[in-house]
């Protein structure tokens, strides 16, 4: 392998840190939404049926976008400018939805910065796999690392600027025949409601709103940073992805059988993880605990927290721990935070923080080692990674969906799903376990890399 030039060095560096920050602004895009949801329902004048359609909308961009990225980043050569071009786009988008005044509007807001984030996620992957080639393990662990902190960032920059919809239940507190209000109490109580809303008077900017433009500079800035790499360097050397290693042949109806049992995988994991960071806060107002808005967003930066951590966690633990053990640790975990959810996470706060932190831990490096497993007995080809990541779209758009659509009138309904996908996941990882227990892996000659958490050969 040819020694590189200092300029070249440095230079494969900055483009490293550019990529880290694309995916910290991506994982805050992602992850912001799920604590505004409240204030963005009464941005648009809507019910909770119909705002959930926004992460069904965005779910779809993503996907369109995933898909229209792998064919760009495939195509082009100058990968630093579709980077650099849309990051602008999805800094526009995002500082445009604040502003929205119609479900319409936010639809198309919110789908236009689902494809660019898609596609700012396919290109992140493969540009650091190019810059690194061979060497790229661990700065590909940190690139999806930095996703998970982008979106632990974002609840907590939201949190200052939620409105106060406790009043909501204020229905509710004249039912209780325990509870006697005079006319000045229910006045005082109703004029509470309509100043802590985001729609106090037309001239005002609704307090969300900051929120969402903090993050939108931070893309813009981020924007000017690939800007000033485009002019320098916009062409991506490829990395060196020589490999002597020989690999055995499979036949199809094995690899199909596989591909197919992980993207089932992928569908319900990513799923679940988009689905409770995004449905959380709302569950903790709407839901029996009756807690604030605050309280929930808090509670979202503690799961994204914990994913965050675990997963920068699980990059040293994959040296010691193989692929299969490492999963089986995130279902036992997940599963045990599942159980104290469903039991005690309508009753008891202690539970949803515990439940919050245990799922965070689970699901952080399910993903990657479940990828990784499969490509000890498979070679993961272009087609076969991007069958995972519509997997993983559709299961963002999907299960997030169900549950914002019965959030509203069965608020446990995200435990239930919680726990349905967690035995979901312990049967399908069986039954794969079944299949390649017997099976030796794909090397004919192993040099010594059998526990990578992540070990994914993209072939051009």
């Amino acid at each position: 392998m040819p020694k590189l030039t200092e300029k070249k060095k440095v230079l494969k560096i900055i483009k490293t840190c550019n990529l880290y920050l694309c995916f910290l602004v991506v994982g805050m895009n992602i992850a912001v939404t799920g604590p505004t949801l409240l204030d963005l329902k009464n941005l648009v004048n809507t019910d909770m049926e119909h705002i959930a359609f926004i992460y069904t909308a965005r779910s779809t961009g993503y996907l369109i976008g995933s898909l229209t990225g792998g064919i760009l980043f495939d195509v082009l050569t100058r990968k630093q400018i579709v980077l650099t071009i849309f990051n602008f786009c999805a800094a526009l988008a995002i500082l445009g939805i604040p502003w929205s005044r119609s479900i319409t509007v936010l639809i198309v807001l919110m789908t236009g910065n689902g494809m660019s984030l898609g596609i700012l996620d396919t290109g992140g992957n493969v540009c650091c796999l190019n810059l690194w080639g061979k060497d790229s393990g661990p700065f590909y662990q940190a690139l999806h690392f930095t996703f998970g902190l982008g979106a632990l960032i974002a609840p907590l920059i939201a949190a200052p600027f939620l409105g106060d919809y406790e009043s909501e239940n204020l229905e509710l507190d004249f039912n209780n025949s325990s509870t006697i209000f005079d006319n000045t109490t229910i006045q005082n109580r109703t004029q509470s409601f309509f100043r802590n809303s985001s729609l106090e008077t037309i001239s005002d900017i609704p307090h969300v709103t900051y929120a969402f433009i903090i993050i939108g500079v931070f893309a813009l800035f981020v924007t000017a940073l690939f800007l000033i790499v485009c002019l320098i360097a916009p062409i991506d050397n490829q990395g060196q992805t020589n490999d002597e290693t020989q690999i055995r042949k499979r036949k199809l109806g094995f690899i199909l059988l596989i591909v197919f049992l992980n993207v089932v995988l992928v569908f319900v994991e990513t799923g679940t993880e988009v689905g409770f960071a995004q449905m959380l806060a709302t569950y903790v107002v709407k839901g029996p605990l009756k807690l604030t808005t605050t309280t929930g967003s808090y509670m979202t930066s503690v799961f994204w927290g914990a994913f965050s951590v675990a997963r920068f966690v699980s990059v040293f633990v994959a040296i010691k721990f193989s692929c299969l053990q490492m999963i089986i640790f995130d279902i036992i975990i997940s599963l045990i935070g599942a159980l104290i959810l469903l039991f005690f996470g309508a009753s008891e706060v202690w539970a949803v923080w515990l439940g919050t932190i245990l799922l965070g831990v689970g699901i952080a490096s399910f993903f990657p080692s479940a990828i990784g497993w499969v490509e000890r007995y498979i070679t993961v080809t272009n087609k076969i990674a991007s069958s995972f990541a519509i997997g993983g779209a559709f299961g963002g758009m999907v299960i997030p969906y169900i549950i914002s659509h019965y959030i509203d009138t069965i608020p446990k309904v995200i435990l239930y799903v919680v726990m349905m996908s967690c035995v979901l996941s312990t049967i399908i990882v069986f039954i794969m376990w079944l299949i390649l227990r017997k099976m030796q892996d794909k090397y004919l000659k192993d040099e010594g890399t059998t526990n990578v958490a992540f070990d994914l050969k993209v072939k051009e």
